[in-house]
């Protein structure tokens, strides 16, 4: 109901996608303007609501779909806490390859030159061979060679859309996505069956895949790339991004270019990616989460070994800052390290 509510546009709402919030109790005192827009408001208060949202779920269910809250079980850890979490998730195949680790989003041109088609189709290969799951938009260019790659591998791959999951965009991808679900991965989105791509879907789709991969990996992006939107969420929000230099002379790496002056992890090649990632050719993917570890998140999980503490005496006990201390809890839960107990307790998890 509050999914339908926040209404899936083409701009976000933040009062209604905080991490946090109580869906019962807005629906209970729903907010008023200006803290959400006047349509939202609106539709808050609808009486039909709840047979909207109850019409929706059957048609996800007559599509074959999965739908998750965050309150299932099976919900992304990534996405628990995340600011501008969704409400809902629709996925087609295996929920739990959303859960698994290490997870990267590969990212890029929709038309990439041959430099970018070998870098996508060589990283991602490598990527894929180690275990780690791949994320990507199931775009045409670097998503789709991303994605090829896992299924190639057989290792699982997650596919973000920007529509509705009744109907693959673009269409000739459509293949594609039932390789993906076929070899144990999933097709996702936040918009319900009937809901086709806008423009300004994209944005909502880039933030997912920011959020929902522990790094992001940037192959060839024009200045005005939707790949520079991922890159620069996943950044505000703690998530590691790499780029990939190229051409000083192509348009398509301009966007790579600006990322690296702003800060973004530099990809010489894939063992240096490999190594940037804490991650090997010979390593699973458990064992690469083993090294795969900030100095913060260590610092963490160091404090933690005394036994459960809660949030304000772990921040002092580890000296972090509180915003740096939230961003390495965010990594470490989603890992499956540590867990969050009743009462602002944490605890480190059984060793996996």
């Amino acid at each position: 109901m509050l999914a339908l509510a926040e209404g899936f546009g083409e701009s976000l709402v933040p009062a209604l996608l905080a991490p946090d919030l109580d869906p019962r109790a807005v629906l209970r005192d729903p907010p008023a303007p200006p803290l959400v827009p006047p349509r939202v408001a609106a539709r808050l208060r609808q009486p039909g609501l709840a047979e909207r949202a109850a019409a929706v779920l059957a048609s996800a269910s007559g599509h074959g779909l999965t739908v998750l809250t965050p309150t299932d079980p099976g919900w992304p850890p990534r996405l628990r806490d995340a600011p501008l979490r969704p409400l809902v998730l629709f996925v087609r195949g295996d929920p739990a390859a959303l859960a698994r680790a290490p997870s990267i989003a590969v990212v890029g041109s929709r038309t990439p030159t041959p430099y970018g088609i070998g870098a996508a189709t060589q990283l991602a290969g490598v990527l894929a061979r180690t275990g780690t799951v791949l994320w990507s938009g199931l775009a045409r260019g670097v998503d789709a060679l991303a994605h090829g790659a896992s299924v190639t591998a057989g290792t699982p791959t997650v596919a973000v859309l920007a529509g509705g999951l009744d109907s693959v965009y673009p269409p000739e991808h459509a293949g594609l996505a039932q390789r993906i679900v076929a070899g144990g991965g999933c097709v996702i989105s936040e918009l319900p069956p009937g809901h086709r791509a806008r423009r300004g879907h994209f944005p909502r789709r880039n933030r997912l895949l920011a959020t929902g991969a522990r790094a992001v990996v940037v192959v060839e992006a024009s200045l005005a790339s939707g790949a520079l939107h991922t890159a620069r969420f996943a950044a505000e929000i703690g998530t590691d991004v790499f780029a990939v230099p190229g051409p000083w002379t192509s348009e398509r790496s301009q966007g790579c270019h600006r990322l690296l002056a702003e800060g973004a992890g530099i990809v010489e090649d894939p063992e240096s990616l490999l190594r940037a990632l804490g991650l090997g050719r010979d390593q699973t993917g458990a064992e690469a989460l083993a090294i795969c570890r900030s100095a913060d998140e260590q610092t963490v999980l160091q404090a933690l070994r005394a036994g459960p503490r809660p949030g304000d005496l772990l921040q002092r006990e580890s000296g972090l800052e509180r915003g740096t201390l939230l961003r390495a809890l965010f990594h470490l839960e989603a890992d499956g390290c540590v867990r969050r107990l009743p009462g602002d307790l944490w605890t480190a998890a059984t060793s996996r």
